[in-house]
């Protein structure tokens, strides 16, 4: 088994969460489709459109710190970088590589965990409106990256949102137009 995710750390904009943190669930890049039924045919058929649908990243703290609290994001200009460590370690060989994944988005829910009777609790934050993503890991490069203000899409084998692409739109920024 190589890549077995060991741990993990989440940093918002210079705040080390690492003893709070309860847990953390990444963003998952999903094709956008769209449902197609032929006429006549007997089995429908998702038809890719060449496009990801929104990114989230979501993570619970034991914690409820107003200025964490406080960070809602109620426009693009609002966004923040958090940023993902994590420990990757082949449990044959017992190479460990650092993972890292950063996200540029808005805070968008704090909620709270449901109270009942004491222990700790905290709240549940979902980062939205994500517009830049990048996924790295240690020897390999980067294996996902995402940018919406320049309309491309590479890795995990593909490339979207091409400088051709971009050229034939008019989309300044990923290509020279």
């Amino acid at each position: 088994m190589d890549f077995v995710r060991k741990g993990g750390n989440l940093y918002s904009e210079g705040w080390n969460h690492w003893q709070k943190l309860k847990s953390y669930q990444l963003p998952t890049p999903r094709v956008k489709t769209e449902t197609h039924s032929p006429g006549g045919g007997i089995m429908d058929l998702d038809v890719p459109l060449g496009a990801i649908e929104p990114l989230t990243l979501g993570y619970n703290l034991i914690s409820a710190h107003p200025g964490e609290l406080g960070t809602m994001g109620m426009s693009l200009h609002h966004s923040r970088l958090y940023t993902i460590y994590e420990l990757l370690q082949d449990e044959k060989t017992g190479t460990k590589r650092e993972r890292i994944i950063t996200v540029r988005g808005i805070s968008a829910e704090n909620t709270p965990e449901e109270m009942a009777g004491r222990g700790l609790k905290g709240y549940g934050h979902l980062i939205k409106s994500i517009t830049e993503y990048e996924d790295v890991i240690e020897g390999y490069g980067i294996v996902a990256r995402f940018n919406f203000w320049t309309n491309t899409w590479r890795g995990y084998g593909i490339e979207a949102g091409s400088d051709e692409d971009n050229r034939i739109l008019r989309i300044a920024g990923g290509a020279t137009v």
